[in-house]
């Protein structure tokens, strides 16, 4: 029969000392003697007690110092978007001085709801869930703080984000600028697979405003939409972006311009580029979306729809923090821009 688990109770019986006395060696050590809170210290280490149950001891706090991020992605492809990783970033710059940690809640696979209900968290920050999704609902059941980014808009909800169908403009209007007119578009489909045997989840619904918006934008210009080729990466990331760019380094009509509805997607680009030995920006101009650092040291660096998301997530963390002082919360509007660099210039004639 195994031994019963020790408890704060058995920790003070043979220390000798009261019940409070080990609550305040864990919890108030400013409260006792340094001598007196290593012997029950000492006495706990031996018996095998590990401390207060950290649930309970918020429960009577009323506060568990952590603020859950809500992500469509799973861990593991989640700290591969280098955008999603700035961001987190940024949630932790504001964070950390406040004392504060951050729980990942990922809602990619089943039982997601369950998670978020029982999350041990005092806010919440959703990451690009759509309007109708059941996460939302559950976590707008814990009545907790809750800031959005990217999507959904909530009535009453501090919400951050961006225009994606104005700011993926910036990118047809600097290429139609150019003289480009043979232009291409990669995206990702509605739903994609971010890990190879995981399941098929939904795509945040910005990448698909920015086609809309790209292909739009050209139209204005004259360009026949129908002309813009578009093809769909299987997700969001670097390689996914080299296979289905492959396609458009081919043939008599290839595209001169291409723009990528992310720089992960849009570095790809530049590689399948290499791989069909074509120059950029001499032989095909590629523009990717979101300002991560990597579009900086790229070869070329990337001309990008810059919009600072470790800026984002100072302002999300921010936010978070503001409405549990019970204050209101103000967040400025984020508006991108076309930072140009050397893999864009006009086609050659």
């Amino acid at each position: 029969m195994a031994a019963e688990r020790p408890t704060l109770d058995t920790v003070a019986q043979a220390a000798g000392v009261s019940r409070m006395t080990v609550s305040n060696a864990y919890n108030r050590p400013d409260q006792l003697s340094a001598a007196t809170r290593a012997r029950v210290l000492a006495v706990a280490a031996e018996l095998g007690y590990g401390g207060p149950d950290p649930a309970g001891r918020s429960l009577r706090r009323g506060s568990t110092g952590t603020i859950g991020i809500v992500l469509t992605e799973s861990l593991s492809y989640a700290f591969t978007d280098p955008g999603l990783v700035a961001f987190l970033r940024g949630i932790a710059d504001v964070l950390s001085p406040a004392g504060r940690a951050m729980l990942l809640v990922p809602t990619h696979a089943g039982g997601a709801e369950d998670l978020v209900r029982s999350a041990l968290v005092d806010a919440f920050v959703v990451c690009s869930l759509g309007d109708d999704d059941p996460v939302v609902a559950a976590v707008r059941s814990r009545g907790l703080p809750l800031v959005t980014m990217g999507s959904p808009r909530l009535k009453g909800v501090p919400f951050l984000g961006i225009d994606n169908a104005a700011a993926s403009g910036l990118a047809a209007d600097h290429l139609v600028a150019l003289g480009h007119r043979r232009l291409a578009v990669v995206g990702v489909p509605t739903t994609m697979t971010l890990d190879p045997d995981g399941p098929a989840v939904p795509s945040r619904g910005g990448f698909r405003r920015r086609v809309e918006g790209f292909v739009a934008a050209a139209s204005r210009h004259g360009v026949d939409p129908a002309s813009i080729t578009v093809v769909e990466a299987r997700n969001n990331s670097t390689d996914a972006g080299r296979e289905a760019a492959a396609a458009l380094m081919t043939g008599r009509r290839r595209p001169t311009g291409i723009f990528a509805v992310s720089d992960a997607l849009a570095l790809g680009v530049l590689g399948a580029a290499a791989d069909a030995d074509l120059h950029v920006p001499g032989d095909v101009s590629v523009v990717g979306f979101d300002g991560i650092d990597e579009a900086g040291y790229s070869r070329p660096p990337l001309t990008t729809v810059a919009q600072d998301l470790r800026a984002q997530g100072r302002l999300a963390g921010t936010a978070a923090l503001t409405l549990l002082e019970g204050s209101p919360v103000q967040i400025p509007r984020t508006v991108p821009e076309l930072v140009v660099r050397a893999s864009t210039a006009p086609p050659r004639r």
